[in-house]
């Protein structure tokens, strides 16, 4: 009786383990694009605040480049916070932040004293590892594995070692 039990225990062990490992592994193949199974319901003012971002993201990247430094003043970033679209510029002051909000109007805009982004150096060496640590692969995928792996070798062992009645 415990020579059979132990081994319905071994297979559901070693069949668990690599479901685990099949599991995870598709969960990795799906590409970053891809869409999530929980479903994400954007509502009207969320797509009324995307548009407005991508509306202001547009005329600084296109028109704005020559305006905007004249102005004296620049956008360091944009986004959507809360129920506004955040418009960061430096230095700000409120002659500024008025010249955007005749251009884009404050019903939905809100206008804000942004930093500009400092980018810190980093050698070569820095960089490969930042690299290598972002494209590695899950360390449960190898923890899974390994445990199927020894899970199927005390197995063939056992079997190996035992009479057979």
């Amino acid at each position: 009786m415990k020579k059979v039990n132990m081994k319905h225990w071994g297979k559901i062990l070693l069949l668990g383990s690599a479901l685990l490992v099949v599991g995870a592994g598709s969960a990795l193949a799906a590409p970053d694009s891809a869409v999530s199974t929980s479903l994400h319901l954007a509502s009207a003012a969320e797509d009324r605040l995307t548009n407005k971002q991508a509306e202001i993201d547009e005329y600084v990247a296109g028109a704005g480049q020559e305006e905007l430094p004249a102005q004296g003043f620049t956008v360091t970033h944009t986004g959507v916070v809360g129920d506004k679209v955040e418009v960061c510029i430096t230095p700000y002051n409120e002659q500024h932040a008025e010249f955007l909000y005749e251009k884009f109007g404050r019903d939905i805009v809100q206008v804000v004293e942004g930093e500009q982004a400092i980018l810190y150096g980093a050698n070569a060496a820095e960089a490969d590892v930042v690299a290598a640590e972002e494209t590695g692969t899950n360390p449960w995928i190898w923890v899974g594995a390994a445990v199927v792996i020894i899970a199927g070798g005390l197995l063939i062992a056992r079997k190996k070692r035992s009479p057979r009645s």
